[in-house]
């Protein structure tokens, strides 16, 4: 075998052996990236049940006999307060995700206005209610999604609400009865 074929082999199978070094070399660089580990800090990890009662019933809708609107006029309201509890074992962060009429009169449409207000006591009917959720609330026919802020329950405690349902228009069939349901949204408060 001549020596410039000899030489020539030797050159491409140092060539060869270099570029499967730097092959090599970089899938091991690149898979160290994928493989990256970081410790926290410890923690307990905890399961728990979520429970809240709204009234003196459990789950999370609730039927409020003391604003049933029997007998009212429209531009007239019903005020009562209403006991919401955590009877879970975690700590939960609740708020008021829909509230509104459900007629029982068949062909009647009702509309009304809700507020809340985070109080052991309802003031006058002239004064406005704020803070649970909007005095602008109106439903029509079917609860309706409510937009309000989030309040921390501990287990075992109790918050109080007073709600006010103020009758706005009756149409169709009348005298309308109607009851009000009000459903809560319940999480778990992560620390």
């Amino acid at each position: 075998m001549p020596a410039a074929l000899k030489r020539r082999g030797v050159f491409f199978a140092a060539l060869a052996i270099g570029v499967v070094v730097l092959l090599f070399g970089s899938v091991q660089t690149t898979l160290a990236l994928w493989t990256a580990q970081a410790d926290g800090p410890t923690s307990n990890i905890t399961t728990g049940t979520i429970g809240l009662a709204p009234g003196s019933g459990g789950g999370s809708s609730f039927t409020f006999p003391a604003l049933n609107g029997t007998n009212m006029l429209p531009g007239q309201s019903s005020q009562a307060v209403l006991t919401i509890a955590n009877t879970g074992s975690t700590p939960l962060l609740f708020h008021l995700a829909s509230a509104g009429p459900v007629v029982s009169t068949p062909g009647a449409s009702v509309s009304i206005k809700l507020s809340g207000s985070q109080t052991s006591t309802c003031p006058g009917i002239e004064v406005p209610l704020g803070g649970a959720f909007s005095a602008t609330t109106t439903a029509i026919d079917e609860p309706t999604g409510i937009v309000g802020p989030v309040f921390p329950l501990a287990v075992g405690a109790s918050t109080m609400w007073c709600i006010r349902a103020e009758l706005v228009s009756v149409s169709g069939q009348q005298p309308a009865t109607f009851t009000i349901t009000f459903n809560f949204k319940a999480d778990q408060d992560r620390p």
